[in-house]
């Protein structure tokens, strides 16, 4: 296959991590690798300078992570878009196995919770992932287990009308579900989820485990009103 790939890199207070993270995903993805799209929070320290100096193209913008892959998916042209964290914490061996899985696939989703997938996080992080997938799959009808995890890859065309119903990182389940609603083929690939390179993790459990739950549940409301308009075959 010959298709180009676009990755995108939100970030925030990133320098350290940010450069070496592109040099390996360059060295690993070689000439399918048509851009690398940082998505900045408008960082305090040397991030957009350092990304830039490793050949990504820096665009600032602090209105929160949904709209850091909005803005990823609209300014790539490449056929596949694939994001992951800045930090470290996803890696460019990784990367490759998503890309691996594109065929027959309009959205890969890198799992820490399928055979192959693992986490150096805390144990109460993989609960907490569990619970969601547990509770997105039940109520929501989602077919991912790995609900939460932002390594992922998508076949643009489908994804470029989304809305920006969510802010923070409950747009993972949000854009599971726009695919669905779509007819997406979904396949979830295992990655290991490392400790991030260097920094401080932005991630906040009660403010963003809060969004999650209001997110569960307009996305049920949304399944059920599917099923309403379903007629009967």
């Amino acid at each position: 296959m010959t298709d180009k790939l676009t990755i995108v890199l939100p970030t925030l207070n990133e320098a350290g991590n940010i450069g070496p993270l592109i040099a390996s995903l360059r060295q690993a993805f070689g000439d399918a690798l048509a851009e690398v799209l940082v998505i900045d929070g408008h960082s305090r320290d040397a991030t957009q300078a350092e990304a830039a100096a490793a050949g990504a193209r820096v665009i600032a913008d602090d209105q929160g992570y949904a709209r850091a892959l909005q803005i990823g998916m609209t300014q790539a042209v490449t056929t596949f878009v694939m994001v992951l964290d800045a930090d470290g914490s996803h890696r460019a061996e990784d990367a490759l196995k998503l890309w691996a899985a594109r065929e027959n696939a309009d959205l890969v989703i890198g799992s820490r919770l399928v055979p192959g997938g693992g986490s150096d996080g805390a144990a109460y992080r993989r609960a907490l992932s569990s619970v969601l997938a547990g509770l997105f799959s039940l109520f929501a009808r989602l077919p991912a287990r790995d609900i939460s995890s932002g390594f992922r890859l998508y076949r643009r065309e489908l994804f470029t009308d989304m809305t920006l119903a969510a802010r923070f990182f409950e747009v993972q389940p949000t854009l599971l579900a726009h695919g669905v609603s779509k007819g997406a083929r979904v396949r979830e690939v295992g990655i290991h989820y490392h400790q991030r390179s260097a920094g401080r993790s932005k991630n906040r459990i009660f403010k963003y485990g809060w969004a999650f739950l209001r997110c569960l549940w307009r996305l049920r409301r949304e399944a059920r009103r599917r099923d309403k308009t379903v007629k009967p075959a």
